[in-house]
């Protein structure tokens, strides 16, 4: 498990800053954020900018960060996920490859967990980025034009929307995510998803 401390050590020998972009309201400029305290895990994508600074981000607020080395969920699973998920079902978020999400929603299906939050980021190769928030905006008090406004901010703006999300105290019915409908991308263009799994 990566600590604090580790994650933001990694963050400063690799260039990228605590806050990549700047803060994007006074309450992340202070770095005061209503954070879910009930969130187990927060799961990045080493390979990519917008996720490590998501990670940062949330380390700093004192989430555990779980960095992979790609959207391989193996050793997360085994350790961190599958553990707690055994014991009860602790909500996890992240911003990842959308397989690494596909997998995860699977694994919480029969757990009775349900993914709540569930963003999409299209990165293209001319440094645009394309958002949608499929489920869980109200919730998270984000929109897909919240996030186009940020410009190069935006993973600041998921990170706070990440920590500011709220269940709704009634239960909600929530069936699959789209996770598994992988999108015709240009070339070059990546896909990261922003989730939140938790129980309903």
């Amino acid at each position: 498990m990566t600590s604090r401390r580790e994650f933001l050590q990694v963050a400063a020998v690799t260039g990228l800053p605590v806050i990549a972009a700047g803060p994007v309201n006074a309450a992340t400029a202070m770095g005061v954020w209503p954070l879910r305290t009930d969130i187990h895990a927060v799961l990045v994508d080493r390979r990519h900018a917008a996720s490590r600074s998501v990670g940062a981000r949330l380390a700093s607020t004192g989430a555990q960060v779980q960095a992979m080395a790609d959207a391989d969920i193996t050793q997360v699973w085994l350790h961190q996920i599958g553990p707690a998920w055994r014991e009860r079902p602790v909500p996890i978020a992240g911003l990842t490859a959308r397989s690494a999400l596909f997998c995860l929603e699977q694994l919480a299906l029969s757990r009775g967990l349900r993914v709540v939050f569930h963003g999409e980021h299209i990165l293209y190769p001319d440094g645009r980025t394309e958002h949608s928030i499929l489920r869980g905006a109200q919730r998270a008090q984000v929109s897909a034009r919240d996030l186009t406004r940020a410009g190069p901010q935006w993973p600041a703006a998921i990170a706070e929307a990440l920590a500011r999300h709220r269940q709704n105290p009634r239960p909600e019915r929530f069936g699959p995510s789209d996770a598994a409908l992988e999108p015709a991308l240009p070339p070059g263009a990546q896909l990261l998803t922003s989730w939140i799994i938790a129980a309903t």
